[in-house]
């Protein structure tokens, strides 16, 4: 591996464990095993690291997409493992790693993200309307308003719920994820979509 990939996944694993702020250049050189030197001579702040950290993270959403999509048979279970592999995100990822990219590097988050919800946006809405298709989702439903709704809601996620008066902020992100998105899908779905929905999320149910 080059030192300069060896830099950016060492950097992203303390990161999204400690949080931006709370990891300093000494720490990342202990952590890597080399010296701060070395980390300068191929990043000339910590600001470079962190937007190639997010582009390293985005990379690795798209390879996991791919991934679920080669493995699944069915699109409603493609949507149902997106779901467990975005919780497990959420569940080994600290708050404090969002947080952190929203209130100190707000271009990075807002470029890298916004390219990646631009992508999974167009996927939902063609996801919905193959449901409809396959009359396993609701006539009724508008797919682009639906979709629309998620990503908002998705928002809400990377914000932490920070707002004091926001009664989620006391749940876990994980627990309210997956609340919002089985119910969600439920919620779309005709007696025949439910019965997919219910069978792929027991199959790929995970011991908490």
């Amino acid at each position: 591996m080059a030192v300069k990939e060896q830099i950016v996944e060492g950097a992203l694993e303390l990161f999204q464990r400690m949080g931006i702020r709370g990891v300093t250049m000494d720490m990342l050189a202990e952590h890597l095993g080399m010296s701060k030197r070395t980390i300068y001579e191929n990043f000339g702040n910590k600001d470079e690291l962190v937007e190639a950290c997010v582009i390293l993270e985005n990379e690795s959403k798209q390879a996991m997409a791919q991934s679920i999509l080669n493995q699944s048979e069915h699109y409603i279970e493609t949507y149902i493992m997106f779901m467990w592999s975005h919780i497990n995100k959420l569940r080994n990822v600290s708050p404090l790693f969002m947080h952190d990219l929203k209130k100190i590097y707000p271009k990075t988050i807002c470029k890298q993200a916004g390219e990646f919800d631009r992508y999974m946006k167009e996927r939902m809405v063609e996801f919905i309307e193959k449901g409809k298709a396959d009359n396993l989702f609701r006539a009724v439903v508008n797919p682009q308003i639906v979709a629309s709704m998620v990503f908002e809601f998705s928002k809400l996620l990377r914000s932490g719920f920070e707002a004091d008066t926001n009664s989620l902020k006391d749940f876990p992100l994980a627990d309210v994820f997956e609340h919002m998105a089985v119910n969600f899908i439920r919620g779309l779905a005709t007696a025949k979509g439910i019965e997919l929905v219910d069978y792929y999320y027991e199959k790929h149910k995970q011991i908490r």
